[in-house]
């Protein structure tokens, strides 16, 4: 599958195309043409609401998403932020707060070391002071298994520092196999003082994903 029906709209506010083989922490993508009109990033933003807006990405995800985060669609990728919490960090579109999703090349045929190879090459790139935590496996990122939509996934936690704010923010990466193997993953991403503010959020956009890369999947 060519990696483009995640989302195919331009990011409007920024007035940038964007790409997506820089997702980096909270990075989302990497801009690729000029941006013009940059919204500031703050420290503070407004606290998710408890009324959520469904979303169908390119016809193949389906999600609810707080009503008050904004739409950030790239070429292969899609962020989900509050106003405040989404800008630039240098040349890279950066959000501080909220959930970033999209897909990836799955090299490896394997979900485990695809994850592990996608969060150092991908999450984490450049390399960033970070910390691992959840998990008991001995792998290089530990990961728990999870459910995402009707299939099984992995649960991964790092914590690094904020190429926005230069503060600590925990990232939880979330992955899971398309039918045909390729590699959809997600990015909830908190300052690290607003976890417990975020989680159950985070746990009920999680909850309604449903990925619908068959035939017979009701959009």
């Amino acid at each position: 599958m060519a990696l483009q029906p995640i989302a195919r709209l331009a990011w409007a506010v920024i007035g940038a195309v964007l790409s997506a083989g820089e997702v980096g922490g909270q990075s989302v993508v990497t801009s690729s043409t000029r941006v013009e009109a940059q919204p500031a990033i703050r420290r503070a933003v407004d606290p998710p609401s408890a009324d959520f807006t469904t979303y169908v990405e390119g016809e193949l995800v389906r999600v609810s998403i707080p009503s008050n985060w904004r739409e950030l669609p790239g070429s292969n990728a899609v962020a989900f932020a509050p106003e405040g919490a989404y800008g630039n960090a240098g040349v890279k579109s950066v959000f501080t707060h909220g959930v970033g999703m999209g897909l990836a090349r799955n090299d490896r045929g394997d979900l485990r070391a695809t994850t592990d190879d996608f969060i150092a090459s991908t999450v984490l790139a450049p390399p960033r002071p970070v910390r691992v935590t959840g998990g008991r496996d001995s792998s290089r990122f530990p990961q728990r298994r999870v459910t995402i939509g009707d299939r099984p996934g992995l649960h991964t936690v790092v914590s690094t520092i904020s190429e926005a704010t230069g503060e600590l923010e925990r990232i939880e990466i979330y992955t899971a196999l398309l039918r045909d193997g390729t590699l959809f993953y997600v990015l909830a991403v908190t300052p690290r003082d607003r976890v417990s503010d975020y989680a159950a959020t985070f746990r009920r956009v999680m909850r309604s994903i449903a990925i619908m890369d068959c035939d017979g999947c009701v959009r």
